[in-house]
């Protein structure tokens, strides 16, 4: 049973969520006095949900202080503040590396409660553990610069599907780093690679890897797609259009299949050799997709410049469609603007029925999240298509 913690001095909502969560599975304890959680053992936590405005100590001052202690549950905040103090409260839980989890505004739909009692933990592989703690910077970068040369770096995929047909349409390729036994997270290796120059050689290991195994399982698909992740710092390398054609006519794929996710925001107007490049892979056939598309400050630029061919919305917004009607507005204008300017759009995140149907409601068709599969190594992907399609028929009849 998942243990959460409501940190919040209103008694009547307090009572209130821990009946709801209670009559859910889950198992909720109450802090009425905010300051006392700096002597209560959190190991056994879950799951704390914070409501921002309280006297003494407010919510931002426990976020602060779980940084410290390197609280490693979920984490939620709530109020019935505007809701832009809560995007800002979720950006500074990122910033503090916790795991942000939700964005609660009062009075908030009791079905926003059913993802808080739902155990969500860092994506592991064979159940191991993130070495961030046992690693410093210095010393992970070192072993990641062997497992680069030495090719120890994992491709695993998530299926991409059309959500009014539950058709399989592709697949995108993520790169995965399993250290003696211990899983590293793509968000703590893939910013030391750019950091210290090793990113154009770890892209290169997993282009192969990607393509090498797309290129058999390809022939189960009409018209398959390969989305791979590209950092902006790639787009600087005037090589990489040579690299992937090189690579697609060894492994015999189509330049139209592949799709290249850029996913860090770059100012094209400001850099003529990455524009340069994104026009050199569309002039080749290869498409071009805005990953997280509304959450830097430059995407905006990066569509009006750049020949890109989708948008890829933010699972920040897709995940909240239902419990926040400004997540809901926000991911309605991305749709409609993409419509209007013929490009494919993708909604990541999705963990729940409700969810998808909204974005159906909005007309964005195709979808990706655990709520399809999570992301899976290349030999498992027979058996899973396999099972998809034997549950397709059965959830297109209901």
């Amino acid at each position: 049973m998942i243990k959460l913690l409501l940190i919040d001095d209103d008694k009547d909502f307090s009572d209130f969520f821990v009946a709801a969560i209670n009559s859910k599975g889950g198992d909720c304890q109450v802090l009425s006095e905010p300051k006392k959680i700096l002597t209560l053992n959190l190991e056994l936590i879950d799951h704390i949900i914070i409501d921002l405005l309280m006297p003494e100590f407010d919510g931002l001052q426990i976020l602060r202080f779980l940084k410290e202690i390197d609280y490693r549950g979920n984490i939620s905040v709530t109020s019935g503040q505007d809701y832009l103090l809560l995007e800002s409260a979720k950006q500074i839980c990122k910033l503090h590396q916790l795991s942000f989890h939700s964005v609660l505004k009062k009075p908030f739909h009791l079905s926003c409660l059913d993802a808080l009692i739902q155990k969500k933990t860092v994506e592991k592989n064979n159940n191991v553990k993130d070495k961030r703690v046992e690693l410093s910077d210095r010393e992970l970068t070192t072993a990641l610069k062997l497992a680069i040369e030495n090719q120890n770096l994992d491709v695993y995929f998530q299926p991409k599907v059309n959500m009014i047909n539950y058709t399989v349409i592709g697949f995108e390729a993520l790169a995965r780093w399993c250290l003696d036994g211990n899983f590293i997270a793509p968000t703590r290796f893939i910013p030391l690679a750019e950091s210290n120059g090793l990113i154009s050689k770890l892209t290169q290991v997993i282009i192969e890897k990607s393509l090498k195994h797309f290129s058999t399982f390809e022939s189960h698909f009409s018209q398959p797609s390969l989305s791979i992740n590209f950092s902006a710092l790639e787009l600087n390398e005037s090589n990489l259009p040579d690299l992937l054609r090189n690579k697609i006519e060894q492994y015999q794929i189509a330049s139209e299949r592949i799709t290249l996710e850029i996913t860090e925001t770059v100012l094209l107007e400001k850099n003529t050799l990455s524009l340069e490049v994104l026009t050199r892979l569309r002039l080749m056939g290869f498409k071009l997709s805005i990953d997280d598309f509304g959450t830097g400050y430059s995407s905006v630029n990066m569509l009006q410049n750049g020949p890109f061919t989708e948008l890829k919305i933010d699972r920040g917004f897709v995940s909240t469609i239902h419990c926040s009607e400004q997540s809901k507005i926000i991911v309605q204008s991305i749709v409609e603007m993409a419509q209007r300017l013929k490009l494919c759009i993708v909604a990541e995140g999705i963990e729940d029925q409700a969810t998808m149907d909204g974005l159906i409601g909005m007309h964005c068709q195709i979808g990706q999240g655990y709520f399809f599969s999570r992301p899976m190594p290349a030999k498992n992907i027979n058996h899973w298509l396999n099972s998809w399609y034997k549950n397709k028929t059965l959830a297109l009849v209901k």
